[in-house]
């Protein structure tokens, strides 16, 4: 599929966008951002990432898969550390379900967001 075809899809639709060499950079709300890769000509390639300051990560930016990682990471280690203090008669336990709660909302957001414009963009194509 031809740059420009892609960049008019994008247009017609509003989307916010930026053009890099051989790939189209798709901005969206709360920090992500979806790439269109155009590099290999029998195949479209869409990743995605979380830039900077995002609700997820925070200050890191990473793809939304390696978030969900490294948020499961994040609550295995506070949910240790709330087990650890919970003998000290120190309770972080409704912390760590703000926490929990506050991951799973935006994890379900950012996936739901990325997989909606998935579909969308390769219904536009056709």
């Amino acid at each position: 599929m031809e740059l420009n075809k892609i960049t008019q899809i994008l247009d017609e639709n509003n989307f916010k966008y930026a053009v890099k060499k051989e790939a189209v950079i798709v901005f969206f709300e709360f920090s992500q951002n979806v790439v269109i890769d155009l590099s290999n000509p029998s195949k479209i390639i869409i990743s995605d990432y979380l830039s900077n300051w995002n609700f997820l990560t925070g200050c890191l930016k990473m793809s939304l898969k390696n978030a969900f990682l490294y948020n499961f990471i994040l609550l295995l280690f506070f949910g240790f550390f709330c087990q650890y203090t919970a003998f000290v008669s120190y309770d972080f336990t409704n912390l760590l379900l703000t926490l929990i709660a506050w991951i799973l909302l935006f994890s379900t957001f950012y996936l739901i967001k990325l997989e909606s414009f998935k579909l969308q963009f390769t219904a536009m194509r056709k």
